[in-house]
């Protein structure tokens, strides 16, 4: 589902202030509702889990965590190919990936969904979008959904940050402005990856994610 075109300035003010509720409402309605979503993150400080387990990329290759980090930190994404919010926030993570590259930050996006409940979050679904995008990160296949479950994840989008010595030390939203990238006040996963390139304190540490809720399956 799209967003409709909106112009604020020839609706009467009340309707004007209560549409963008209405409008989240209506794409809330309009999520697949089977399927629940491990909602306890891993807490900051903690190792990143499953670095020896096998995902599967959009080139059909098997792969760990551990062969993606990069040398400065590592941001896992929770992604998907059905979610508005996620089309919302693509260029915006596409470019933040490509801005932080040549400081040793990698970028993997992980797609959790049921994929036979949900065909478009399938490996070749994976490997449609991200042809058609020209992706420049990782992007792989949680089968099981392990991943998710084993960081929390509970919406995509859902960043999970780690350093060079694999501790988490950010979780949550990408920023304050889900809905468009030129109202953004506070970038909080820009932030956080600019105090770990520069050995500094992360200004904020824990967000609450927004988007659409993971359908991982029943195993």
């Amino acid at each position: 589902m799209r967003l409709p075109d909106v112009a604020p300035a020839t609706a009467p003010a009340p309707f004007a202030r209560v549409l963008p509720l209405l409008i989240v409402f209506t794409l809330c309605l309009s999520l697949p509702r089977n399927g629940t979503a491990q909602v306890q993150e891993l807490p900051l400080g903690s190792d990143m889990p499953s670095v020896s387990a096998s995902f599967t990329t959009t080139d059909g290759e098997s792969v760990s965590l551990s062969s993606l980090m990069g040398e400065t930190a590592t941001v896992i994404v929770f992604w998907s190919n059905q979610c508005p919010w996620v089309d919302r926030y693509e260029d915006r993570v596409m470019e933040l990936a490509t801005a932080v590259q040549e400081s040793g930050v990698s970028f993997v996006l992980v797609n959790s969904n049921d994929a036979t409940a949900y065909p478009q979050e399938s490996e070749e679904a994976n490997a449609q979008r991200a042809a058609a995008n020209d992706y420049r990160v990782t992007y792989i296949r949680d089968n099981e959904a392990a991943l998710a479950r084993a960081l929390g994840a509970s919406r995509a989008p859902h960043v999970f940050l780690f350093d060079d010595t694999s501790t988490l030390v950010y979780a949550g939203t990408i920023d304050d402005s889900p809905a468009s990238a030129d109202n953004v006040e506070n970038a909080y996963l820009r932030d956080a990856i600019e105090a770990v390139i520069a050995g500094e304190d992360i200004p904020v540490a824990h967000t609450k994610a927004f988007g659409c809720t993971l359908k991982l399956n029943d195993q």
